[in-house]
């Protein structure tokens, strides 16, 4: 096969794995923002919230806003009463397949002069934990990039409840193109660039 067949052929096949990662990476956004807000929040279509009595509230702006300027957030200790273990839970309705992701979200302090507070988030296998987070912490950005058999993002308020829990928005969830899509492009730049090159001798020679 002549080495501008292989060039094209590698090209689209470069092309089409770019596409498939575009149209893939980011898979599950929320910002709690179209949500109605409430205490002991039933969820929406992205989240379900784990079985009573553990619970969680959906405040925000102009309803116990412990953040103002973030819109909606949820409360991850929700408003059904003390010593309840786990405290509260989201858990996506999406399914994630094995694979690659990055889970990227905001999380804060109770903001309420309560004791430090512990969440949990995972996926399948993978899990991680952050905190315990003093009451003043701030609402900040955390990114996780990971690998997973797969299954539904569990986010868990760890006990015992009190009713003043992490606050948590902006959950994003993203995959993370294959290494074999990667080299499959940069293979195709790479000869694409070769073509571009070995035509301007050509013509720098004709």
């Amino acid at each position: 096969m002549k080495l501008k067949s292989i060039a094209a052929a590698v090209t689209l096949l470069a092309a089409g794995a770019a596409a498939h990662g575009a149209s893939a990476s980011v898979l599950l956004f929320e910002d709690f923002n179209s949500a109605t807000q409430g205490l002991n929040w039933g969820g929406n279509a992205n989240f379900n919230v784990g079985s009573p009595p553990g619970s969680v509230d959906l405040i925000g702006t102009g309803f116990f806003d412990l953040y103002p300027g973030h819109g909606n957030y949820v409360d991850l200790d929700g408003s059904t009463g003390n010593g309840n273990n786990p405290a509260g839970q989201l858990i996506s309705t999406q399914v994630f397949g094995a694979g690659t992701y990055t889970l990227e979200f905001l999380l804060g302090g109770n903001n309420r002069g309560a004791g430090a507070r512990t969440t949990t988030f995972s996926i399948g296998n993978w899990s991680t934990v952050v905190g315990p987070l003093a009451s003043n912490s701030g609402l900040n950005a955390y990114s996780f990039t990971f690998t997973t058999t797969g299954g539904a993002l569990n986010i868990t308020q760890t006990g015992p409840s009190n009713q003043q829990g992490n606050v948590i928005d902006d959950i994003k969830v993203s995959a993370v193109p294959e290494p074999t899509t990667w080299a499959m492009m940069i293979v195709g730049f790479g000869v694409a660039g070769a073509m571009v090159r070995s035509r301007r001798k050509l013509a720098l020679a004709a």
